[in-house]
Order: structure tokens, then C-alpha cells, then sequence
């Protein structure tokens, strides 16, 4: 039992510090909806961070503060394309700069590892500290470390996922027919134990990943004989390929189905979004997200396949169930 004891995010959508933004959401994704970092980072911290680290450090205070939690036992992240901000900035720098030396700020900051070192640093934590990057599949790596790590003993840990959008992203994802949904950025983060207490928002049952399969519809099938599909009340899929979509309506006949990348744009970890909205359609009891309609709110399947040949599951229920 892997229980989600607080979850926070930063995204295009109203949901940071909102509890039931699932039946607030905008059809139309427009800018980032930021919170006033100040309450969340130290102010004289704030001028040297860019957008993705402001947002996975604000995240991360919020998730340990709403779950009563000074220090985490670990802290784990995911993240596709990493500081891509001061990644820019850098190779810029090395451009302009002829012969000069460069200054090592950019560098230092460009790194994936950067924002789970940043967290720790603001905490002063000193426990397990750990960065997966495996394209979109980043998050769910992540979660299966910590899911891991729980298996081995008692404790609270950090784990979250971020990405932001750069405007050189913008053709490149043309190029690779990645433009059916705005770019966006966005951050998420959560607390998880092995105890489930009066604070505990949703369970996780089972995560699972798959890279270069045969078959799509095999890897399904597989992962559902292990979790059970009879009580799936709702499923959050990525929604990018239209045959993947048309397989799950196929596969999973009369659920539910939410196209998450839809509602929070397009980036490496949107699946970590998907989870939190789960979460808060199971918590809230929501009933209608967009034009679908929520009937029951015990269990919920996330499909995450928004690169071909690689595929993520999540399986969460209700506190409750």
C-alpha cells in the first residue's frame, strides 16, 4: 500500500493550493497560473532560480506542509528534458561569449539533477536524493523508486516531476507531430507512505512501465490481469495518439475515459498532472470534468503514452475502497 498523503501542482490549470480544482478546470490552456513564490521560497533565493525550480521548490514546501512533515526520508524526481531554461542560457553564453570564460552558474543549473538538488538545499535535507530522466516515462520511474523504497522500510518521501517549455521546443516538436496540444510546463509533487492515516488522499496500487513492446494492447491486457479491470470507474489517458485511444474505448468498453493532455498542454511528465487530478476527482467526488461524466469514484487507471513503443500505468483508488 503506497499512500499519497498531500499532492501539490503548478500547471495552466488553477491547481495550486485547490482543493477540487477538477471541477474548476478551463477549457482553453492559457499562461501559468503562478503563486506568489515569496510564500514558498526564500526570497533571496528566488532571483537565482528559474521558472522550473521556483515551481518544484513552492511545490515541494506545500505537499510537506499540508502533510505535517519538517524533513522527507527521501526525496525523488523525475523530469524528461530537465532546467532546459538555463540549458538555453548556457549554450547561448558559450556562443557569445569568444575565447572568454564562461560564467558557471548556467551550467551548474542546467543540469536534470539540479532541481532535486535544489529542494535539498532549501531543506537542508541530507537523506537519499535521486533523479530519473527516461523521456516521458521519467515520472513513473520515479515512483517506482519510491514505491521501492517503501517496500523496504517505513517513511515519508518526496517525490514529484517537473518540466518547462522553451521556445526552441516549439519546431522541434512540429518536426516530431508532438504539436497536437499546446507546450506547456508544469510541476508535481506528493508525499507518500506506507500508512494510511487521516490524511491520506488516494492509494496507489500498482505502477508499471514498458519500452520498445511488440504490442501495445498485450501490454494492457498484462498489466490489468495483475490490477483487476472490473472496478475501473474512470481512465486518464494522454490522449495524444488517436489508435491508442481508439484501442483503450476498445479494450475497456464503457468507462470513463479523460484526455489529460488536453486539460494541462503537452510536456515530458504530464502524467505526474494526471495523477493529481485522479486524486482530486477521487478525493472531491467530482462528477464532471469537461463534457465527461464520473459516476463513481473508487478506482481510476492512468495511460500514459505520449511516445510510441513506451507506455506508463498507474492504478489509484480511493481512501476508502
Amino acid at each position: 500500500m503506497y499512500c499519497i498523503q498531500s499532492a501539490a501542482t503548478i500547471s495552466h490549470q488553477p491547481s495550486f493550493a485547490s482543493i477540487g480544482f477538477s471541477s474548476r478546470l478551463s477549457k482553453d490552456i492559457g499562461s501559468l497560473i503562478k503563486p506568489d513564490y515569496k510564500d514558498f521560497v526564500p526570497p533571496a533565493l528566488i532571483r537565482r532560480m528559474s521558472e522550473i525550480l521556483r515551481m518544484s521548490v513552492a511545490c515541494s514546501n506545500l505537499v510537506l506542509k499540508d502533510a505535517g512533515i519538517k524533513q522527507p526520508d527521501a526525496i525523488i524526481t523525475g523530469t524528461g528534458l530537465g532546467c532546459l531554461y538555463d540549458t538555453e542560457k548556457f549554450l547561448n553564453n558559450a556562443i557569445t561569449i569568444e575565447g572568454g570564460l564562461l560564467p558557471p552558474t548556467s551550467f551548474i543549473q542546467s543540469t536534470h539533477n539540479t532541481i532535486a538538488g535544489q529542494i535539498s538545499l532549501v531543506l537542508g535535507n541530507h537523506q537519499y536524493n535521486m533523479t530519473h530522466t527516461q523521456n516521458s516515462l521519467s515520472f513513473e520511474h520515479a515512483l517506482l523508486d519510491a514505491m521501492l523504497m517503501l517496500d523496504e522500510d517505513n517513511g515519508n518521501i518526496l517525490i514529484g516531476s517537473a518540466d518547462e517549455v522553451i521556445d526552441p521546443l516549439l519546431p522541434i516538436a512540429a518536426y516530431f507531430k508532438l504539436n497536437h496540444f499546446p507546450l506547456t510546463s508544469g510541476a508535481s509533487f506528493y508525499v507518500i507512505s506506507k500508512n494510511k492515516n487521516e490524511k491520506t488522499l488516494a492509494v496507489i496500487e500498482a505502477c508499471h512501465t514498458s519500452a520498445f513492446y511488440s504490442s501495445l494492447e498485450n501490454e494492457i491486457k498484462d498489466f490489468l490481469s495483475k490490477t483487476g479491470e472490473q472496478q475501473i470507474d474512470f481512465i486518464l489517458n494522454d490522449g495524444c495518439n488517436k489508435d491508442v485511444s481508439r484501442l483503450i474505448e476498445a479494450l475497456l468498453p464503457g468507462k470513463c475515459i479523460i484526455n489529460y493532455s488536453e486539460i494541462c498542454g503537452l510536456y515530458a511528465t504530464n502524467s505526474a498532472f494526471a495523477l493529481h487530478l485522479a486524486t482530486d476527482i477521487i478525493c472531491n467526488k467530482t462528477k464532471q470534468v469537461y463534457d465527461r461524466t464520473i459516476n463513481s469514484h473508487q478506482r481510476a487507471l492512468i495511460i500514459n503514452s505520449l511516445l510510441p513503443e513506451r507506455a506508463g500505468f498507474i492504478m489509484i483508488k480511493s481512501n476508502e475502497a
